[in-house]
């Protein structure tokens, strides 16, 4: 019996619903954010060269691969350029999707649809749901007499809540820890007008890796028709990571209001650059607010506010263009963390452009760029938050402050200055399509031992395995029998005749998919744009994991480009164009690079500034995106660049490893928990995985099953060459010791498999005793044959 997983949406009528009003649910938590020392930039590096000191720890060759970094950005070259412009295969047939993107701007509906970015919830149902830039949330809201506008919240971590200890089996044994945390979306502040009412308008457009636009207009503009731009409106670019909520006004009456009341709106006196002026709001839970103002034109007069009651306060200076800002100051350090902003003030970012230059010749060292662009005053210091992953990837082109609030679900954010982000990477994972070391490691005996089970395996009926009504399960099928034919291949070298067997039975399986042949056709949706399987628009929504629905999209193609990578690795002149022309178009659909190419959107799944791809799709979602299966995540990235290899791509092989080498710093930070984890809760780390995150709340359960070892092994599959670069062996330690030892042996179905594979990281074996040595059959998942299952666990390094 195989590993099962069920996706879907996230359920609006949460149960957790109930705790959201509450303040201080839990004790603080976290510890002090750990800012690593930046890594030296050219000039810091050059000095430490000429004191032939190299006091910044760097060794010679790390030395010259960062200087060979910096420079590197003064090159055109760049790896982000289109798979292929050409329109979707003809083999996939247009489809109009039942669902369309809401409220999206004029100038925008051309373009491909993002389907799984973070702003999504703005473009999805009434548009009401929330969304997370980091550190803060945004909401648009059209409810009550006067919340009208865009709710801004941010949770301290003493009010982030806890859900109850659960134990780690049946029996109660184990320490037991929180089953969940989340983020009460409190409404400190929000951003309105007077010329707002019940009945106003919000677009959102500009989409972009790190950031969208919404428009707030009155419902006279009737934004949602017209092209020009509208005559008065309030427009707020939503950015990842904004240190700010940044909103232009023209001709339009600000109104701010707040669900937890005011308790003093205060005009700080200080002297400010000409025109600006600068509000304290305290709100009731003892938390201060900073409003800066100032005016386009000169000779209109600065904002004025007064409050009406508690919950409003309303500009008495008339109409206003210009912009406002807000931000939050940390509770205990608003003195020193005021001068930051006071600094920062006018300057805001509007998008981020991403830049990755090719891998250096000689060196596995790289990295990549962020250049955030910038709006109104660009004199004054800019700022903006960065996510613990990438302050130990961060060169000292920029510098932390003393700013530092909590994001929802990773830890501290720290705002840096700087609008140039060069994030670096001194080790660029390559990853072969076999283990390292595997030829040194796997003895004789076990060598002999595979081949006769191999044997057995190419006996299995290939077809009959991967003709399924499942994207998902067909390419987990194709890809194991692509391992298989690996193995039969590369590893036991057996006769021409035994090699094309196997090939040619994964050939004529897959030759089902690449004709588009299978039960359920792939089609390419004009509205979203993307390839999708019909069953979800003739069955419903959740058909196939919500494939039809853009869920998990990364998780299903990386099988099947898993598998085309094997297959032409075998045999390069198996119908060279149809397969690349078919793969290529799945990685154009997950994965393509380029605005260039206007047929799919740019990197579907994967988010630059978060360092992963997000599951979810075009469902609304009350907590925002979510990932569940960190190791299918790193699967897409490796077959990305196994690809790029056996079709001379090196563009395409350079990205799947820079992909892969994010992603790795990304998960171990934030889904892979060990003990000395400080981006999530003491009460929650024992967890060891984060189960589903999401955008605002990590709840440690999957969509299919609340098994421990379902939870914790949707996270080790499939096993591959690129898992262990992932998993640390003393994450894998601590997590059988707390969460897998006591469950193993009462495992009786396939995830045992799952779990025994991992385990050879630590015993080897022990592994290969499990399943080379026993006497019945073993239930395996659906996605491992044994003979890959006896390989993968001989090839391993041997236990310390």
């Amino acid at each position: 019996m195989g590993a099962n997983r069920r996706r879907g949406p996230l359920d609006p009528s949460d149960p957790l619903a109930s705790v959201l009003g509450r303040k201080n649910a839990v004790p603080q938590f976290y510890q002090p954010p750990i800012i690593p020392a930046p890594i030296p930039h050219q000039e810091t590096i050059f000095r430490d060269l000429d004191d032939n000191n190299n006091s910044g720890g760097n060794t010679a060759e790390e030395t010259a691969a960062a200087v060979t970094f910096e420079a590197d950005w003064d090159r055109k070259a760049t790896i982000l350029e289109p798979i292929s412009t050409d329109p979707p295969l003809s083999i996939f047939k247009e489809r109009v999707h039942p669902v369309k993107p809401m409220r999206v701007r004029y100038a925008d509906r051309s373009k491909p649809q993002p389907t799984n970015k973070f702003y999504g919830n703005l473009m999805l149902g009434d548009s009401h749901a929330p969304i997370w830039t980091h550190p803060y949330g945004l909401r648009w809201d059209s409810i009550g007499q006067t919340q009208w506008g865009i709710s801004i919240s941010h949770i301290d971590d003493s009010s982030k809540a806890l859900g109850p200890l659960e134990k780690i089996d049946e029996s109660g044994s184990g320490p037991g820890s929180s089953k969940y945390y989340l983020n009460p979306f409190l409404v400190s502040i929000g951003l309105s007008a007077t010329e707002l009412d019940i009945h106003h308008d919000m677009t959102v457009g500009d989409f972009g890796e790190f950031s969208c636009a919404i428009e707030l207009t009155p419902a006279s503009e009737r934004a949602l028709e017209r092209q020009d731009r509208p005559e008065s409106f309030l427009r707020i670019p939503v950015v990842r990571g904004m240190a700010f909520i940044s909103a232009v006004y023209k001709e339009m009456t600000p109104q701010f209001f707040s669900n937890i009341l005011i308790r003093e709106l205060t005009l700080v006196p200080q002297p400010l650059p000409q025109g600006w002026v600068k509000y304290r709001f305290l709100i009731e839970n003892g938390v201060t607010w900073l409003l800066y103002a100032k005016p386009d034109r000169s000779e209109d007069a600065s904002l004025r506010l007064e409050m009406r009651g508690q919950g409003q306060a309303i500009a008495t200076s008339g109409r206003f263009t210009g912009l406002v800002q807000i931000a939050k100051l940390p509770v205990g350090k608003e003195n020193e963390t005021e001068t930051v902003y006071d600094q920062a003030m006018g300057v805001y970012p509007t998008e981020g452009e991403l830049i990755i230059r090719p891998k250096y010749v000689n060196t596995q060292s790289g990295g990549y760029r962020i250049d955030w662009k910038l709006a109104g005053d660009t004199t004054m210091q800019f700022i903006h938050f960065t996510l613990p992953h990438h302050r130990d990837a961060l060169t000292d082109k920029t510098m932390p402050t003393a700013l530092v609030l909590p994001s929802t679900t990773k830890g501290k954010m720290v705002a840096y200055t700087g609008s140039s982000w060069h994030l670096y990477e001194s080790e660029r994972l390559t990853i072969e399509f076999l283990p390292d070391g595997w030829s040194e490691n796997v003895r004789p005996e076990q060598l002999e031992a595979i081949r006769n089970q191999a044997r057995l395996d190419i006996e299995r009926d290939f077809s009959e395995e991967t003709d399924l009504n499942s994207m998902y399960f067909a390419g987990k099928g194709l890809a194991k029998f692509a391992l298989l034919c690996l193995v039969v291949h590369d590893v036991l070298h057996e006769s021409e005749e035994v090699q094309k067997r196997c090939l040619d039975k994964l050939k004529g399986a897959f030759a089902r998919y690449l004709e588009n042949r299978q039960k359920f056709p792939l089609v390419y949706d004009k509205i979203w744009r993307g390839v999708i399987s019909v069953q979800g628009l003739d069955h419903g929504p959740l058909t196939d994991f919500g494939n039809s629905w853009y869920n998990d999209h990364h998780y299903h193609y990386g099988y099947f480009i898993h598998a085309a990578a094997i297959i032409r690795h075998l045999d390069p002149t198996w119908r060279t164009e149809e397969l690349s022309n078919y793969v290529n178009n799945l990685l154009r659909d997950v994965a393509n690079p380029s605005s260039k190419d206007t047929y799919f959107p740019r990197f579907r799944s994967f988010d630059w500034f978060m360092g992963h791809s997000w599951s979810l799709g075009i469902f609304v979602s009350l907590d925002g995106k979510d990932e569940e299966s960190t190791s299918e995540d790193i699967n897409l990235y490796y077959a990305m660049s196994l690809w790029g290899r056996v079709s001379n791509r090196p563009e395409m092989d350079n990205l799947g490893e820079m992909m892969l080498t994010i992603a790795r710093r990304s998960i171990q930070a934030y889904f892979l928990m060990e003990d000395d984890n400080t981006n999530h809760p003491p009460g929650f780390i024992g967890n060891k995985v984060t189960g589903i995150l999401s955008e605002n709340k990590v709840d440690h359960t999957t969509y299919f099953s609340p098994r421990v070892e379902c939870i914790q092994g949707i996270q080790m599959i499939p096993a591959t060459p690129a898992l262990p670069m992932v998993r640390r062996k003393e994450f894998v330690r601590q997590e059988w010791q707390e969460q897998l030892q006591s469950r193993v042996d009462e495992i009786d179905d396939g995830w045992r498999s799952i779990l025994m594979m991992n385990y050879a990281t630590l015993d080897r074996e022990v592994a290969w005793n499990y399943f080379s040595e026993s006497d019945s059959l073993i239930p395996l998942d659906d996605g491992i044959t044994l003979t890959w299952a006896m390989f993968y666990v001989a090839s391993l390094e041997a236990s310390a």
